[in-house]
């Protein structure tokens, strides 16, 4: 029998809950999902913004040309002021501006003397490189569908030109732009400090902007004296070919240099057309383009590398979307910047922790954009 004096047993409490392994509590689930929220709020602002600045390209297009320039007087502030410490820094400013007013002024001028001209002799060369081209295809009895019938350069030629009488245009809002700027320069440090009020937050934004402006200035200088290079040399060897328009298409090689990878071996098209039809179809717009692009090449992957080194940490896959993508936003203005943005985005993302890893995909090593200090 049952020994009735003993207290009935309790019953065995339930062991306490486990999940199981690979399953998440609620409260992890919760965080999980509140990132993933997180994460595509801000994926969708980014596109949104995108889509803002392509709606608005017309406006913040002189804009952006405009802080670049404000970069590069500050840079030439700098290097004057080193030069020469005695002047003051309103002086040093203004030196600056009126150098860089000049080049913008110079080349709006340029542009809007030999546009004319050039229109002229680009219509002329694409009609005769046309029948040029129909004759050799008729004369080798190729198919219909591989001849040059159907090929007007034309259109091509006229977007280019649209493009050059645009920049013309953006000059003047450049330049206003420009004074803006420079007149509530002096007021930035003000705005620094009521933007981030924490000693921690300034010295932030202040790591940002130096890598920036650092970035900007090292791509802007090497690609001006990459173009002044290229520009140079192509004046020589279109003067000893004796093509017309030889300063205005070295004006155009300039630009192009700072479009990367396509842009030089492109601008080698032009010349090589006007000198078919100027000289017609023979060895000198052939030679032409055998030293021309000889020395594109050269300088591109032989020179260039070498002034460059490590300096700039673009992956170079990034470098020939970058150009497309920002071709789209800002026509042929974001073809230019397209390389010296991509490095201000990776500038901002590597001292922002949440968009780190854009900054390290985009970069060449990855770990030269980690900040020291994290």
């Amino acid at each position: 029998m049952a020994d009735l004096s003993k207290p009935p047993r309790a019953p065995a409490a339930d062991p306490p809950h486990t999940p199981k392994s690979g399953t998440l509590t609620p409260a992890e689930r919760e965080a999980r999902m509140m990132s993933t929220l997180t994460n595509s709020v801000f994926i969708l602002t980014v596109l949104a913004c995108v889509g803002v600045v392509h709606w608005l390209e017309d406006l913040l297009t002189p804009v952006m040309v405009a802080v670049f320039s404000l970069i590069l007087i500050d840079a030439i502030a700098r290097s004057v002021g080193r030069a020469v410490p005695a002047i003051p820094e309103w002086a040093r400013l203004a030196v600056a501006f009126v150098i860089i007013s000049l080049v913008l002024v110079g080349a709006g001028a340029l542009v809007v003397h030999s546009l004319p001209r050039f229109a002229a002799d680009m219509v002329e060369a694409a009609s005769n490189a046309q029948q040029m081209g129909f004759q050799l295809t008729s004369q080798f009895n190729l198919p219909r569908f591989a001849r040059f019938e159907q090929l007007d350069l034309r259109p091509y030629f006229s977007d280019l030109l649209s493009s050059l009488r645009q920049m013309v245009t953006d000059l003047v809002l450049v330049l206003i732009y420009l004074g803006f700027l420079l007149a509530s320069r002096r007021t930035f440090d003000h705005k620094v400090q009521l933007l981030f009020p924490t000693s921690r937050s300034r010295e932030h934004a202040q790591r940002v902007f130096r890598r920036v402006r650092r970035g900007a200035e090292r791509y802007v200088l090497l690609q001006a004296f990459k173009g002044l290079l290229l520009g140079s040399l192509f004046w020589v060897i279109l003067r000893v070919f004796g093509l017309h328009d030889s300063i205005f298409l070295s004006f155009l090689v300039f630009l192009a240099s700072f479009i990367p990878i396509v842009g030089p071996a492109a601008a080698v098209i032009i010349p090589v057309v006007l000198a078919l039809a100027q000289f017609g179809f023979g060895w000198r717009p052939v030679l032409l383009f055998v030293s021309l692009q000889a020395m594109v090449v050269a300088i591109d992957s032989v020179l260039l590398p070498r002034l460059q080194g490590d300096r700039l940490d673009v992956d170079p896959v990034v470098v020939l979307v970058s150009l497309s993508f920002w071709y789209l936003i800002f026509g042929i203005i974001g073809a230019l910047f397209s390389t010296v943005l991509t490095v201000v985005v990776i500038a901002i993302a590597a001292e922002t922790p949440r968009i780190r890893w854009l900054a390290v995909v985009l970069s060449k090593r990855g770990d030269g954009v980690i900040p020291s200090g994290g």
